[in-house]
């Protein structure tokens, strides 16, 4: 099934922004991947909204979360997709990996939208030495998480707060991240060894746009191929919605 076949379901309409999300996303992970179809654990995957999109471009996707009802709803959107027979699911939490996933074979972890609930650098790095434990020679790990530095603006075109907007800058209002995680997440990776760190920028503008613009078509798939030229540049990444690096071991 193709991509677009998939965002047409009715139960797995993604919103606009959602969408540029996993396209920006996939799009940083394909300068990295080989051409092969790889063998990808995603932890915390939830619902599989991200598993089954990359299950339907041809990938063996294993699901790792401790919900056993986000992993069902995993399970029922693989088969409504097409793509059963390439998604698995193993209802454990992230730092059960290592005991989980013993043959350290997978070619790439995603670790998305979970480091930021981690209450202490500790934890994070707990976490991170976890799930790379699965990982093969050579492997991709991709973290992606709430970018710090997007606060500010955020809190002044949307929620019309300068106070706020300060109260970001000062790492006081703890609206997005944790001040200093993405420095922190970066140096902890190459202490676990990780190499060939890249840090991407996961929609650089597009949560600054106007409600009525995101209803356009023709403007959102211009504002998309922005955001794919913006996502590797410097320094609009620095101040995307969300940070996204990779990694290899």
């Amino acid at each position: 099934m193709t991509l677009s076949g998939f965002e047409t379901r009715r139960e797995w309409r993604l919103s606009p922004l959602d969408r540029l999300r996993h396209t920006v996303t996939e799009a940083n992970l394909a300068r990295h991947l080989g051409q092969e179809p790889a063998r990808v654990l995603d932890v915390a995957g939830g619902n599989g909204m991200a598993a089954v999109r990359l299950a339907a471009q041809g990938h063996e996707v294993t699901v790792l979360d401790p919900a056993g009802a986000m992993l069902r709803a995993a399970i029922d959107a693989a088969d409504a997709h097409g793509v059963a027979d390439r998604l698995h699911v193993v209802q454990a939490a992230a730092h059960d990996a290592p005991e989980v996933f013993t043959d350290h074979d997978f070619d790439l972890v995603l670790c998305h939208n979970l480091l930021h609930y981690a209450e202490s650098p500790d934890e994070r790095r707990a976490v991170l030495a976890a799930i790379t434990a699965p990982l093969r020679p050579g492997g991709l790990l991709s973290v992606l998480g709430p970018n710090e530095d997007f606060g500010p603006a955020q809190a002044v075109l949307r929620d019309r707060s300068p106070a706020l907007a300060l109260r970001e800058l000062d790492g006081g209002a703890d609206e997005w991240s944790t001040p200093g995680t993405v420095g922190e997440v970066v140096a902890t990776l190459a202490e676990l060894g990780m190499e060939e760190i890249v840090r991407y920028g996961v929609r650089c503008v597009s949560d600054l746009i106007a409600e009525q613009d995101a209803a356009d078509p023709g403007f959102m798939a211009d504002l998309e191929r922005l955001e794919l030229a913006l996502s590797n540049r410097m320094p609009h990444l620095l101040t995307a919605r969300y940070y996204h690096l990779v990694a290899r071991r």
